[in-house]
């Protein structure tokens, strides 16, 4: 029983894969410009006669508009196709091979039997195509042959431009086209020619009612259009050759009032030409759709492509950014060599410094102690009220010549004493006090012009910078035997004082400019040597700056400290 149960499926199966397919059904799709009412009553005939002439093959027609027959091509479901020209050149594509053309019983030529005609109301006034600038011209569609195609290429040979029309493409049913005109809903409608022919046979519309532009010479139907080949039965895809033969005879022998309906399939060069100056057709593929060829053609030459070129960019990019990381490690690397190289010099010239502040502190120390011990003895032995006066005045100086050396050492060598809340100004005015017997020896007369106010920093630091910029202005105009003017300027500047020492003893030279603030000068020049170093690295270790310039009749200095130095 169970063997029964799958043996009587297999032998089933076994006879419908043998059993012949039927192959003597056939599917004709049939262009119905004018609809599918009208276009079953024209080509009946055509299959009553396939019928008559092939009884052993049933044939059935579809009456179709343009765009549903180019589906019914794309899906493969159609295995005959009557349609004009132009269609048939655009679905080349779909494997469609041509067995005869139509020969227009009006016409009678296979070259000659397709024309379009441009149509306007009777009572519209409009006798020439350029009136219908900026109006509203309807068609079937932009790629009907019979009508928009052929009446468009008529105006551009005759230099007018269809595009300053206001187009209306309605669609099927070609019709409706003529109706919208004699409404007044267009005023001009493109067509193919013998449709309004028809339809006055029919009793639909009245002649009179309209009236053809670019009419061409005499023909059994008004066209603005020369005549074009006509419509193509054609055959899609593969068909037995043996029915293809006998179809053909079928065709070429049918005849209407004794003269032949279909003839033998002639060129379409025309056509193609025509299609190819509207970028239709395959010989003038549009831009767009020839890319879209290219890329189904060749997808694999291309993805292959695109995946070498997205890895280089991406390598490109991989590279770039290593390349950026390891250009600003560099640049950090290189920064920092840099600093710590300032460190360096800054450390050997610190070394430098304490080691002659240590050397220059023991030599003055000895005879600053001697001048001690002499003036003190001079007041001890003297009665003299003046002398003893001038001896402990000899006594207290030298006292604070020698605080000052031990604070020089200090700074050279350690940090700054902490900073405390000082006036400037009154800072100056005791420098000016205490400088001015040696400036009035010297013939320079001393001006102190400052601002009053309070800072924050160290004070003797300040004192000591401006007593060497001071002193070394006083050596200046006693080594040029002169006498002038040295001014202590003080001013408030942004984020804290500027304190200025300028003179009119001649300047410095260049080479005491040019070694300032990068090493410690080779010898005195001019008595400007360790003390203006000194003074330089001060301001610096105060957060402030010192400049130094030839004035061209003397010497500025510029001391700027910050508000908290």
């Amino acid at each position: 029983m169970i063997w029964n149960k799958l043996l009587w499926p297999l032998v089933l199966a076994a006879l419908l894969a043998q059993a012949p397919a039927r192959a003597d059904d056939f599917d004709i799709g049939f262009l119905a410009f004018r609809g599918e009412a009208r276009a079953r009553e024209e080509w009946s005939p055509l299959l009553d006669s396939l019928h008559q002439a092939l009884p052993g093959h049933r044939f059935e027609g579809h009456f179709l508009t343009q765009r549903q027959l180019d589906r019914r091509l794309a899906e493969g479901s159609l295995d005959f196709v009557v349609t004009n020209p132009a269609h048939f050149v655009l679905n080349r594509g779909q494997g469609l091979n041509w067995l005869a053309s139509w020969l227009d019983p009006r016409f009678g030529s296979a070259r000659e039997s397709v024309a379009g005609s441009l149509w306007v109301r009777a009572d519209s006034g409009i006798t020439h195509p350029e009136q219908l600038t900026g109006r509203r011209v309807g068609a079937i569609h932009d790629q009907a042959f019979g009508g928009y195609l052929l009446v468009a290429e008529q105006l551009r040979r005759q230099g007018l431009d269809p595009a300053r029309w206001q187009m209306q493409f309605a669609g099927y049913p070609a019709d409706a086209l003529l109706y919208l005109l004699r409404d007044g809903a267009l005023s001009g409608a493109m067509l193919p020619a013998c449709v309004l022919e028809s339809m006055v046979a029919e009793g639909l519309v009245a002649r009179a009612e309209f009236r053809a532009l670019m009419v061409q010479s005499e023909s059994p139907c008004v066209r603005s259009t020369p005549l074009y080949p006509g419509w193509s039965f054609a055959v899609v895809g593969q068909v037995d050759e043996g029915l293809l033969r006998s179809l053909t005879r079928a065709l070429l022998d049918q005849e209407q009032d004794g003269r032949p309906l279909w003839g033998a399939p002639i060129r379409l060069d025309e056509v193609e030409r025509l299609l190819a100056g509207w970028q239709l057709g395959p010989g003038a593929t549009p831009p767009l759709q020839l890319l879209r060829q290219v890329l189904v053609r060749h997808w694999q030459w291309l993805a292959a492509a695109g995946l070498v070129l997205l890895a280089l960019v991406l390598h490109h990019v991989r590279v770039s950014r290593l390349l950026r990381r390891r250009t600003r490690e560099r640049d950090r690397l290189h920064g920092l060599i840099q600093h710590k190289e300032q460190e360096l010099a800054r450390a050997r010239q610190a070394t430098l410094l304490g080691e002659m502040a240590t050397g220059l502190a023991h030599e003055l120390n000895q005879p600053l102690s001697a001048i001690q011990a002499y003036a003190q003895a001079g007041e001890l032995v003297t009665e003299e009220a003046r002398s003893r006066e001038a001896f402990g005045q000899i006594s207290r100086e030298t006292e604070r010549g020698a605080a000052i050396i031990r604070r020089f050492r200090q700074w050279a060598t350690q940090p700054l004493p902490g900073p405390a809340a000082f006036e400037p100004a009154a800072l100056c005015q005791a420098l000016c006090e205490r400088l001015g017997p040696r400036a009035e020896a010297g013939q320079v007369r001393l001006c102190c012009d400052t601002e009053p106010g309070e800072a924050y920093g160290v004070a003797p630091a300040v004192e000591q910078i401006l007593t060497n910029l001071l002193g070394n202005s006083l050596d200046a105009y006693r080594r040029q035997q002169r006498a002038g003017t040295l001014r202590l300027g003080l001013s408030r500047a942004d984020g804290g004082w500027c304190y200025v020492v300028e003179d009119s003893a001649g300047g410095v030279e260049q080479g005491v400019l040019d070694a300032l603030g990068q090493s410690l000068p080779a010898s005195r020049v001019h008595g400007l040597g360790i003390g203006l170093l000194v003074s330089y690295r001060l301001a610096q270790r105060l957060g402030g700056r010192l400049r130094l310039e030839n004035t061209g009749w003397g010497t500025r200095a510029e001391l700027f400290l910050p508000e908290e130095a």
